[in-house]
């Protein structure tokens, strides 16, 4: 075997496995941004639940408010009846 074969023989599959590890590493930069963007959509569909979350907390304890005053005056009204 001459030097130029033995290059050959450890050269060629060198590169090829460089090559393919380049590419590969490009795949996982890829797939890790679309991971991101998925990750970043999610985040914004968690803030909207939590705004909505606190807008129906709120709305219960306005409604909870108003029951009370209600309540209130129908005690009152039944009291005058009574």
């Amino acid at each position: 075997m001459t030097n130029s074969q033995l290059w050959l023989a450890i050269g060629i599959p060198s590169v090829l496995v460089v090559l393919s590890w380049i590419q590969q590493n490009a795949r996982f930069s890829a797939m890790e941004r679309r991971f991101d963007s998925v990750d970043r959509r999610f985040e914004t569909v968690d803030n909207k639940f939590d705004s909505i979350r606190t807008e129906m907390i709120s709305l219960r304890d306005t409604i909870h408010r108003d029951m009370i005053t209600l309540h209130e005056r129908v005690a009152v009204v039944e009291a005058k009846h009574s």
